[in-house]
């Protein structure tokens, strides 16, 4: 179901497809959208151009602009991405500005801010080559 605007206030929606969504205190299983607000609500993924999230969560986010006012997501693929204090698992965008936000694994280009990042691109690929290394070792070793 297509609709112009969908806003949700208090309920959860297994799947929402609108120009602009608005969720406040609610959720839902898939957004679709050109804009997505989320206010003290959630969703389990969102699919749009523009993203603005206030103390709301998400699993997965593939934007290409959003801001995060104190939220968390999962994984967060974006163009261009903001974080006030939003912790995130894994981030991969173009450009990233932080304050205050903990990214357990970062992938960006232009990064702006001081984020508290465990791993980032660098860590990641030797990472990626230590394993490859490992797995290349481990098959002469012991064979097929």
């Amino acid at each position: 179901m297509t609709q112009e605007s969908n806003d949700t206030k208090g309920q959860f929606s297994d799947e929402v497809h609108a120009e602009v969504v608005h969720i406040t205190q609610g959720g839902a299983g898939y957004v679709d959208a050109s804009s997505v607000s989320i206010s003290r609500g959630g969703a389990q993924s969102i699919a749009t151009s523009s993203a603005e999230l206030e103390r709301g969560g998400v699993a997965y986010i593939d934007a290409e602009v959003a801001t995060l006012n104190s939220s968390a997501v999962g994984v967060f693929v974006a163009e261009e991405a903001t974080l006030h204090g939003s912790p995130t698992a894994l981030l991969v965008a173009g450009k990233v500005e932080t304050h205050d936000s903990k990214i357990w694994m970062l992938l960006g280009g232009n990064v702006e801010g001081h984020p508290d990042v465990k791993i980032d691109a660098r860590l990641a690929a030797i990472i990626g080559a230590s394993l490859a290394v490992t797995l290349y070792a481990l098959r002469k070793i012991f064979g097929r």
